[in-house]
């Protein structure tokens, strides 16, 4: 009677396990304070396929750092997500996220992420005699693009009489005005822009809770979402452990 009982639990054991699907957190590295990567995120060499949505892929690149492709502008490394606040944090892998957005700006208008808002930054090539007065302008100097002979500095644009000024400063001062960038600006700065300065700070991208995959177009050739195939896959499981169930039942005598 009691090999009949735990065979019995045995088999309930197995028919919860098969029932639940396992997505477990996976992280590329555990000393360098790498991300958590959960739904709707997922890494296909390391869970199951449907762990993650689409569009929401990370790879662990050769040094154990996180790692979001976005179509059209490349790879970018990931310091922080906040599963939360549906907020994904994003830095250079030179550390010069500034050369990134002034070679190409960025365009995630393809992929499931968005900023919280726009805003559009004037670089300036400047010579060393504007880099000793640039205190007393409202400036910022961005390192990673400057050199011994130039200095490159950023300033907001805007129709405002200040900027404009600061602006004919610079340029009657030497300075080279270069293409403006466009530069997603985090939420935290959506009602002071002064208060984020991305030469030195990460780039803050967020999401919409993802819904299910819609079918195609083609009648013929309709595809099913993840879930849809995951419930039907369910089924059959359901099904034949049931099966196994009623079969052992009638064995035992229970």
């Amino acid at each position: 009677m009691a090999l009949t009982y735990f065979f019995f639990i045995f088999l309930i054991s197995l028919k919860l396990v098969a029932c639940q699907k396992i997505c477990p957190v996976y992280r590329c590295s555990d000393a360098g304070h790498e991300p958590d990567i959960v739904y709707p995120f997922g890494i296909k060499e390391h869970q199951e396929v449907g762990c993650g949505y689409p569009g929401f892929n990370l790879t662990c690149n050769i040094l154990d750092k996180t790692v979001l492709k976005l179509p059209q502008s490349g790879e970018f490394l990931v310091r922080k997500i906040d599963y939360a606040n549906k907020e994904i944090r994003l830095y250079d892998q030179n550390n010069c996220l500034a050369r990134r957005l002034q070679d190409q700006n960025l365009n995630v208008n393809l992929s499931p992420f968005k900023a919280y808002a726009y805003q559009i930054y004037n670089f300036f090539n400047c010579p060393p005699s504007i880099t000793k007065n640039s205190t007393t302008l409202a400036v910022t100097k961005v390192p990673c693009l400057s050199n011994p002979t130039n200095t490159v500095f950023v300033t907001i644009s805007s129709s405002s009489e200040v900027d404009s000024n600061i602006a004919e400063a610079l340029i009657s001062g030497g300075c080279e005005l270069l293409a403006p960038v466009t530069v997603p600006i985090p939420f935290s700065a959506v009602n002071k822009v002064s208060s984020y300065d991305f030469s030195i700070e990460d780039l803050y991208l967020t999401w919409n809770e993802p819904k299910n995959i819609p079918a195609s177009d083609s009648p013929k050739k309709k595809r099913s979402s993840f879930f849809e195939i995951s419930s039907k896959k369910k089924e059959g499981e359901n099904t034949r452990l049931n099966i196994i169930l009623i079969i052992a039942a009638v064995v035992l005598g229970i």
